[in-house]
């Protein structure tokens, strides 16, 4: 089965690939950009990083931009877009990962994997209404080589948008991802994801939990079902978000209680500065009352040329280890991007995320603990087409545990190919005027 999924996987690449570079300009551009006649660069930096003006569309409810290809009108009230608002977005490439275990040298894995394939969706769908959708396939973890399918959306929403006294609110329910000071994967520059925003207690225990495993305990990191309510003074750039969700990811089933959340953000023209508070009454469920608080500040200073991202979280479980005695842990990131011309991009992050010492021994547990992760990350992206990249990148990592002093190093390295794009789209209207 395993076969057969990579197989497919492997079809659908190269013939997105050879797609996306032999179709003509306009056809290539995915739904906002086809809607409204627009490269992907007024709302990108480099695909899929918003940049200032793709979050004042964002904002705006997804409006605030007259659709080149006019509406076509459902009733009195809703209208849907005037052309397909699809798109096929994937990578491919190759993988390389290599872990060094005190006593023990396992051997460099190598994959060329078809990194995801996803199927993009998104417009308008009146004055006041918008859908998004990102259903994700496919996706291979790096490291192992193991693609994994799914069969809910990675993100799938509909927001309602209203603008009164100088503020614009947002109503979105769905599948989405938590106003986070960087988007944890959605918008993620970099192919390596954030260390703070998938760690936990369980992970930072190395499993020590008398129930479930880490892969199935939710994190910030991963997109949640829920419902968001969030303002925007443009003006004085004050902005608020607040929501509710099901706490246990995209998954549909949820656990014993729904977390709670709350993102304040100040805008100083182009920059941001925020601050998250995260609130679960029993993370895990099961009888268990984990409960858990995280927050911490996070930062956007934003230049054509020059980018710099930040987050710190602090963060706490009541019990982590059902021994009745609870664990902060602490972390974060610090990522420049810097723009060498439009079409290149270089980036450098340093991950850190770090424990006090735990120890649950008298209670008659038996985790023993004080722990220490870092990682550095360095690469760069080229946008051969506006909707084709290349990425290169290289991580170094090294996870030491104080108590028994020792530390496993770790080199991931990642070359792809990225695109995005819709072969059956005509052309759009600054396409149609130059023939």
């Amino acid at each position: 089965m395993m076969s057969m999924h990579r197989s497919l996987a492997w079809v659908a690449l190269f013939f997105g690939l050879g797609c996306g570079v032999l179709s003509p300009p306009a056809a290539a551009i995915p739904v906002f950009a086809r809607i409204y006649d627009k490269p992907c660069g007024t709302c990108h930096t480099v695909f899929p990083q918003l940049n200032p003006q793709g979050e004042n569309f964002r904002a705006h409810g997804l409006h605030g931009l007259p659709p080149a290809v006019k509406p076509l009108p459902v009733g009195s009230f809703f209208d849907v877009p005037g052309t397909l608002p699809v798109a096929l977005y994937f990578a491919g490439g190759e993988d390389v990962s290599t872990v060094d275990v005190p006593g023990r040298h396992d051997p460099t894995r190598t994959h060329l994997n078809p990194n995801f394939f996803s199927l993009l969706a998104g417009g308008e769908i009146g004055r006041h209404a918008a859908f998004l959708m990102d259903y994700r396939v496919i996706e291979t973890e790096p490291d192992s080589g193991q693609t994994e399918t799914y069969t809910v959306p990675y993100q799938a929403y509909v927001t309602l948008h209203g603008e009164r006294w100088q503020w614009l609110g947002n109503l979105k329910a769905g599948w989405y991802e938590l106003p986070l000071g960087v988007s944890a994967q959605i918008h993620r520059l970099s192919a390596r994801p954030y260390l703070i925003y998938g760690t936990n207690a369980c992970t930072l225990l190395s499993g020590a939990r008398r129930y479930g495993d880490c892969e199935g305990q939710p994190t910030l990191g991963q997109p949640q079902i829920g419902v968001e309510l969030s303002a925007l003074q443009p003006e004085r750039g004050i902005g608020w978000a607040a929501g509710v969700t099901n706490g246990n990811d995209n998954h549909l089933n949820s656990t014993a209680s729904k977390d709670l959340y709350l993102h304040l953000s100040q805008g100083f023209g182009l920059h941001h500065i925020g601050l998250l508070l995260f609130y679960s009454p029993d993370l895990i469920g099961h009888g268990v009352h984990d409960w858990t608080v995280r927050v911490g500040p996070d930062l956007d200073f934003y230049r054509r040329e020059f980018r710099l991202l930040g987050q710190f979280l602090a963060a706490y479980e009541a019990d982590p280890t059902r021994r009745s005695q609870g664990l902060w842990y602490y972390g974060g990131f610090l990522e420049a991007e810097y723009r060498f011309t439009p079409t290149v991009l270089s980036l450098l992050r340093v991950d850190y995320a770090w424990t006090p010492r735990f120890d649950d021994r008298n209670e008659g547990g038996t985790t023993h603990v004080q722990r220490r992760l870092w990682e550095i990350t360095g690469g760069w992206q080229w946008l051969i087409l506006q909707n084709l990249k290349l990425v290169a990148e290289v991580t170094y990592g090294e996870n030491h545990e104080a108590e028994y002093d020792y530390t496993v190093t770790t080199w991931a390295g990642t070359l792809r190919l990225v695109t995005a794009f819709w072969p059956l789209a005509p052309a759009g209207p600054s396409r149609r005027a130059e023939e």
